[in-house]
Parts: structure tokens; sequence; C-alpha cells
């Protein structure tokens, strides 16, 4: 018995469905068959078969559940942003800010002048293994003390990280100030692109692109890591503020069996809809969230200073209907 998954539904098929087998015309990493459920996996599972209908795209109100604003490394007002989002005729939007919520923070009071359903977010960074994560975080309750907490110490840490960076920099005899890179970060929390801001303002290089390129990318001759945060602990600091925790932008390049370790460790969901998602890449990931009773999340993950950023926005979006599966999780 096989199952044609439709492209763009929110149909799901979870353990139950014997003989569900993942596609592996995508070149897909295989999967051992089935894992063990949670009483939180199978609630999600009754929620896929008994509370979703199978709506097209086309036919339905959509979603961003991916965007950031000024207040981390975005160009635009929370404000702005939702203007932008309303005028393109979404139903929601999620601001994630990388480890803040300002930017949601910021926006809560004003969705309802825009007709925009703004749903709590924010996009955590992990480090483990000498490899960066993000995880999505939505619903999370903004006031939750333990939660703030740790994203005061993520902002710290940030700042620490930057510094070290702009040392590397000097160390090459190039003119980047530390005081530029918190000018430029503003009320912000501070990260690589404000470094790479104050590398084109000092003419190091031409373009944002080629200061991570060249300089602060993954490896390059001034990057620094993050400091140590295993994706489990992300998930939990999420859950534990009433949330759900998505991976966001898995692509194509993540070892399946790095894939399998954060499922086993809780995760509620996957970003299947991602601008660096083709669509075979998408039915692939579709696919796994079914298999796993895994919440199907997407976005354009907006910035604002990339070209292709004005493109997505309004375009890259998911179903309405996978939302309203969120919170259905969430209350159960």
């Amino acid at each position: 018995m096989s199952h044609q998954l439709p492209p763009y539904s929110n149909i799901k098929f979870c353990n139950q469905h014997l003989g569900f087998k993942i596609n592996s015309q995508h070149n897909a990493p295989q999967f051992p068959k089935f894992l063990p459920l949670s009483s939180k996996r199978r609630n999600l599972c009754l929620i896929k078969q008994n509370h979703i209908e199978i709506v097209p795209l086309s036919m339905e109100a959509v979603a961003d559940l991916h965007s950031h604003t000024l207040r981390s490394d975005g160009v635009l007002l929370p404000e702005e942003l939702l203007k932008k989002a309303s005028e393109l005729g979404l139903t929601a939007l999620s601001i994630t800010d990388h480890d803040t919520m300002d930017g949601y923070i910021e926006a809560e009071p004003l969705a309802a002048k825009y007709n925009i359903e703004l749903i709590p977010g924010i996009e955590i960074s992990c480090y483990e293994n000498d490899r960066d994560y993000h995880v999505l975080g939505y619903f999370v309750d903004p006031d939750n003390k333990v939660f703030q907490q740790h994203l005061d110490i993520f902002r710290r840490e940030r700042e620490k990280r930057a510094e070290r960076i702009v040392k590397r920099l000097q160390g090459m005899d190039l003119p980047v100030l530390f005081d530029d890179v918190l000018i430029k970060a503003g009320s912000a929390t501070i990260g690589r692109p404000h470094v790479a801001a104050v590398m084109v303002d000092a003419g190091v290089t031409d373009t944002m692109k080629k200061a991570f390129d060249r300089y602060l990318g993954n490896g390059r001759s001034a990057y620094e890591p993050k400091p140590n945060f295993p994706v489990a602990k992300g998930i939990e600091l999420i859950n534990n503020a009433g949330g759900v925790a998505v991976l966001a932008h898995p692509g194509r390049d993540l070892p399946a069996h790095i894939l399998m370790s954060i499922i086993q460790s809780g995760i509620d969901g996957i970003e299947v809809v991602h601008p660096s998602h083709q669509p075979e890449l998408q039915r692939h990931y579709r696919e796994i969230a079914a298999l796993y009773c895994l919440i199907e999340t997407g976005g354009s993950d907006f910035h604002g200073n990339r070209d292709y950023d004005h493109v997505n926005f309004g375009k890259v979006t998911i179903p309405y209907s996978l939302v309203e599966a969120m919170k259905y999780h969430i209350h159960k």
C-alpha cells in the first residue's frame, strides 16, 4: 500500500498507516520505518486525521511563519513588515527574529490595525557538533521568566561573539571597529550581518554577501563559532514556555542520522516550505513530517536586504489550516 501526497495540502499519514514509504526519487535518505510515538505525537496524529481538511493552497487563506525585522537582522520596522504583509494579502504572519521577541512585542498591539493575525514567534540559535541549527518557536509566551533569562544570555553571547569576530578582522589589518558594529545593530540582537554591514561601510567589501563569502561565513577566516547550545535544549526551552518547536530550513545537506536524532529529541515540526527548498525537497520533508506526525510550517524567511526577499514575501506561504493545526496541538 502506498500514499501519494498531494502538493501543498496538509493531509498527514502517521505510523498506523502501514506501508508508507518515503519517495526515493528525491535521493532522500532512508529512515528507520517507525519511531515510538510519544503521547504528544499520538495526539498530533489524531489532529491530522480528524481535524484537517485537504484544501488546495490557491483556495485558502495563507500565512508566512518566518520573517525578520530590524529588531534582529531584518531591515524593516515591525510595523512596516505588518503593513507589507497586509498589502500582500497575508492572513497570518509570524515575526521570528533571531533570539529575541522584541519585534513581536512591538508589532502585537498594531496587528489588528492591519488586519493581520500575528503569531508569537522566535528563531532560536543552536549549535552542536560544529554545526549551526535554527529552531523556530511558535506561540511562545514572551513573558515567561525562564525564557526571557535565556534570551538575555543569548544577547550577551552574541555581543561577545561579534567582538571576537571584529578582533579577527582587525588582526588582518581591516578597518572594522566594534563600536561601529554596536551602532549598526542599535537595539537589535547583534549578529554577523551587522559586522558585514560595517565592512561594506568601511570599504572592505562592496556587498554583504562578499563579506560572508570571504570572511564571515562558516569556516572562513574571521568565523567564530557560537557557544554550544544543543537542539534538544532549544526544543525544551520553547516547549517549557508554552510553544511549539520547529526545525527551520533543514535543507538538502542535513545528514539523515542528525535529523533522526532531532526527531527523537522531541521536535514538534519541520519547516517544509522555505525559499531554499525546491519542490522535490518540500515533498521529501512533507513525507517525513507525515511519517513521524510532525507539524508542517513554512515561510519566506524575509529579511528585506536581499533581492529575492521582495519576490518571495507574500508568495512563499503555507495554508492557514496549518496554523490552525498548531493551535489545536497546543490546546490539547
